[in-house]
């Protein structure tokens, strides 16, 4: 049997009735929080139809749950505040994972000039600019990290993604566990991009070091110096 309440963010959201304890407990539910149920004339207070879910015995409260109850709201508020969040976080998630797909589309187009046409590729990399020539003068070596940057972005969309979708199940059903995998999905995310950030920096300086480093040129040989005279002595 279903019960609909009004969330904090004047949401009506369904919830089964064996859940009720568990979204009180949690500070998801309060005595004056509205709730309604097939069958009733209108929307009433939790507290006035369903007092026995925030009791815990016969009257009284023990520490234990006490410190639950505190807990739960600190989720609930901790939830919600992320929740607030999660549309700039799917947003991001998706821009991630376009930027995937157009990596894997230009290694793609790379390999395939590459391997059918490579005098396109020595002919094109006459009209870039200098910086870009290196792409040109080895593709494979430019296929290989385009896959390599579409996956860690198709990785972190997913992470992106997924964590946003925690976040709001999370207040949804109050729950610490759906909390704790948005967090941990979101702080995996920086993680991943701030190490990703360290050895793109680490392999961009170390081409640059290797395709722009300097290169003696052997100069014309130096002239041999001219033979001495040889004097002629008469007899």
């Amino acid at each position: 049997m279903l019960w609909y309440y009004v969330s904090d963010r004047q949401e009506r959201l369904a919830v089964p009735e064996d859940q009720l304890v568990a979204l009180a407990g949690s500070g998801v539910l309060r005595p004056t929080t509205l709730v309604w149920q097939k069958g009733m004339p209108a929307w009433v207070s939790a507290g006035e139809v369903k007092p026995e879910i925030f009791q815990d015995g016969p009257g009284q409260h023990t520490g234990s749950a006490v410190a639950s109850a505190e807990s739960g709201g600190l989720v609930a508020e901790l939830a919600r505040t992320l929740r607030g969040y999660a549309g700039w976080v799917e947003v991001s998630g998706w821009l991630h994972g376009a930027t995937g797909v157009v990596c894997v589309a230009v290694g793609t187009a790379i390999g395939y000039f590459a391997w059918l046409k490579p005098e396109r590729l020595t002919e094109w990399g006459k009209r870039v600019p200098p910086l870009l020539r290196p792409v040109m003068e080895h593709p494979w070596a430019t296929v290989g990290g385009l896959a390599l940057a579409a996956l860690l972005l198709l990785f972190m969309a997913a992470q992106l993604i997924g964590g946003a979708a925690r976040a709001r199940r999370a207040e949804q059903l109050g729950s610490r566990e759906e909390l704790r995998i948005a967090l941990r999905s979101m702080g995996s995310f920086f993680r991943s991009t701030v190490l990703t950030l360290l050895l793109g920096l680490l392999l961009l300086a170390g081409a640059l070091l290797y395709f722009y480093r300097p290169v003696k040129t052997s100069g014309p040989p130096a002239p041999e110096p001219a033979a001495a005279p040889k004097e002629r002595v008469t007899i």
